[in-house]
């Protein structure tokens, strides 16, 4: 009906005047709590949720893209860009609902359908700021052909319930990939972070979140051609875990799925170190595979040499994933709901947790409140991604290795 618009952190503004009560975005909306139960259903076809902490999983594999272009430009291998670079050559899809920095304000994200190779190279890269790609439903459903679909667990949430309801949409996206998931981040995290290196907005061409070897650095590309590092370390262990703790949406900080468990397939990145603390599978991606749909679009495109997969059965390679939001997470909502505030309801009851993990999120809740306010939180971002954190960072990564 047109009767949502966005604010400029894409947060939802009702305009009563064109609302005509119907409430289908409310029931379809994962904000304010989701149940698995129903979800693992419209999904699976059956009302047991207690498979695992991670849902439903068929099989896992690790892989990357054979194509060498797509796999250095990828953030873990290429390998989403390689499974839909196969569906689209194969004619499974008409096209593909994906993401990237907006090329007229590089600092924001948005969604758009790529319908060639090209297209998806304009995709790659991980994108951690919030990007509304559900307002691309409404687009799909006045266009012919099916398309495949890449999204965060909330937005795959959302999709799976508004399908229940309304049934074009069903028909339209014919295959869903998902991202694995830690939190997101608000989008002025980009314009603090070029502010803290004495660079505006309108300074740079394109803004990457995981550029150059894995796992990548987030940097801003200026007009004039030079390339601006954000912070001193990698992606993971310099900038994303700091940052995560600071510029996390409020829904992200009560969300409990972080495999992307109702997707047909999930896509994260090879957490696993070696004893040495050495990360064991540079350049791969975690493949889970959940419905029979996911597993034969997997093995057709392996077939026709765009991906390369192997199977891979060690469980650990979710407890980087699982952490945050398997019981950090639960943890969190159970403190919150006992002070009478308002948070998701689930159909999932908590974890057992210990002193420690108690501790963690009564840690990162505090940096999650400071995170609420600029004058607190700039300062500490401004350290960290500064040549003056480097102690310290170097200090958090040494006892880290040590632990293995």
């Amino acid at each position: 009906m047109g009767a949502i618009s966005l604010d400029k952190s894409f947060y939802p503004i009702l305009n009563s005047d064109k609302c005509q009560g119907c409430e289908l975005c409310a029931k379809v909306c994962p904000g304010d709590g989701v149940n698995f139960e129903d979800l693992t259903e419209i999904t699976f076809g059956y009302r047991n949720d207690s498979i695992s902490s991670i849902g439903y999983v068929s099989s896992n594999y690790i892989g990357y893209a054979r194509d060498r272009k797509i796999r250095e430009g990828g953030a873990s291998g290429g390998a989403i860009t390689a499974l839909l670079t196969g569906m689209l050559e194969k004619g499974l899809v008409e096209g593909c609902i994906v993401a990237r920095m907006n090329k007229e304000k590089p600092w924001i994200g948005e969604y758009f359908i790529a319908h060639t190779v090209e297209d998806l190279l304009d995709s790659q890269d991980s994108l951690y700021t919030s990007i509304p790609v559900n307002v691309s439903f409404k687009r799909i459903c006045n266009l012919p052909g099916k398309y495949a679909y890449v999204a965060l667990p909330c937005q795959v949430q959302g999709y799976r319930m508004a399908a229940e309801k309304i049934p074009i949409l069903k028909e339209k996206i014919h295959f869903v990939i998902g991202l694995f998931c830690g939190g997101s981040l608000e989008p002025y995290a980009v314009n603090e972070m070029l502010q803290a290196k004495g660079l505006n907005s309108s300074d740079i061409c394109n803004f990457q979140f995981r550029s150059g070897k894995w796992p990548g650095k987030i940097r801003a590309i200026l007009k004039s051609g030079e390339i601006v590092n954000m912070h001193y370390f990698d992606y993971k262990d310099g900038a994303y875990n700091y940052l995560i703790r600071l510029y996390m949406p409020k829904r992200c900080q009560t969300c409990i799925d972080s495999s992307n468990e109702f997707a047909d397939i999930s896509f994260g990145d090879v957490w696993l170190r070696d004893k040495d603390g050495r990360y064991q599978f540079s350049d791969h991606s975690t493949i889970v595979v959940q419905t029979s749909r996911g597993s034969q679009v997997l093995k057709e495109v392996c077939e026709s040499g765009n991906l390369i997969a192997r199977e891979f059965k060690n469980d650990s390679i979710y407890k980087v994933q699982l952490k945050r939001k398997g019981i950090i997470a639960p943890l969190r909502i159970a403190r919150l709901l006992g002070k009478g505030k308002q948070v998701p309801v689930y159909d999932r009851p908590a974890p057992k947790a210990g002193t420690k993990e108690r501790l963690t999120e009564r840690m990162e809740s505090f940096m999650l409140w400071v995170g609420q306010y600029k004058f607190f939180r700039y300062p500490i971002m401004k350290f960290v991604t500064s040549i003056y954190s480097y102690p310290l960072i170097k200090l958090s990564l040494y006892i880290k290795r040590k632990k293995y």
